[in-house]
């Protein structure tokens, strides 16, 4: 199966196919040919220099990656002909036959399973972390959940753990308990009052956050804890909060849709190092 093939079986498997835009989509082949055989898929959120190498030792030449190759919105490259780290990435596909897929409108819109479209990035975390039976509200789009009340550094390192992270940056009341969750997108200015009232309103006492804005909904956090109200963030980050899905994805759809062609789930990992002060 040619690589263009395999990604109008994924395509058609989701809720958006026809009704996406694809002059407008984000999901476009970002690098590479398509016109080739498919040797193997590796699913990842983001296609890094570490999971190209990955993916050629794996023998694979498809990545199937959740967000953008080229380091901004649109993944235009016009502006980066003269960029060192652009043609050294350029040259590294080039070398090995490596082809980029971008799957993030479709796989937001709704991945058949079991007989119900589900957001595969978002249903997959919540398969991850085994927590579909505490899903509060939308179970095919699960953002928020009410979990057995757990001491917060014991959550965080449970989360750790199941998404594979070495560290996690907190905010609020870490030595508090935790039992109603909410998984905001990106706090990042322009839904911010939203994330505050969603919170209010809903009793939340943890957020398991993506980006944040330190100077509106992390201070708010932190303000209520040190009222003495249960407020913690554990700001996990963008691409570690959405990853799991990607691991979903690889390990539970395509064998099923591709059954024929290996797929790997392969981590791109903390996008942080925290150096401790000593």
């Amino acid at each position: 199966m040619k690589i263009c093939e395999v990604i109008e079986t994924i395509k058609k498997n989701c809720k958006g196919y026809g009704t996406i835009d694809e002059e407008r989509t984000r999901d476009k082949v970002l690098y590479g040919p398509v016109d080739v055989e498919c040797t193997g898929i590796v699913s990842t959120i983001y296609a890094s220099i570490e999971v190209i190498k990955k993916a050629h030792e794996l023998g694979a030449n498809l990545i199937v990656s959740h967000e953008a190759c080229f380091w901004n919105h649109g993944d235009h490259t016009d502006w980066l002909k003269d960029n060192k780290t652009f043609q050294l990435k350029k040259a590294l596909l080039d070398e090995y036959g490596i082809t980029v897929w971008r799957d993030h409108d479709y796989i937001h819109s709704g991945v058949l399973y079991q007989g119900n479209y589900v957001d595969g990035i978002f249903y997959g975390l919540a398969d991850v972390l085994g927590w579909h039976d505490y899903v509060i509200g939308n179970k095919f789009m699960p953002m928020m959940f009410e979990i057995p009340k757990t001491p917060t550094r014991q959550l965080a390192q449970y989360l750790m753990e199941r998404m594979n992270l070495k560290g996690m940056k907190t905010m609020g009341n870490v030595d508090g308990y935790s039992q109603r969750i909410y998984i905001p997108m990106h706090i990042i200015g322009q839904f911010d009052n939203e994330v505050l009232k969603n919170t209010e309103e809903n009793n939340i006492d943890t957020l398991l956050a993506m980006e944040i804005t330190d100077f509106t909904v992390g201070i708010y956090m932190r303000d209520g804890a040190q009222l003495g109200l249960p407020k913690t963030v554990l700001a996990a980050g963008h691409f570690n909060v959405e990853e799991p899905g990607m691991k979903w994805f690889a390990e539970v759809m395509l064998p099923q849709l591709l059954p024929d062609i290996k797929a790997t789930f392969v981590q791109a990992g903390d996008s942080y190092t925290m150096l401790i002060r000593q």
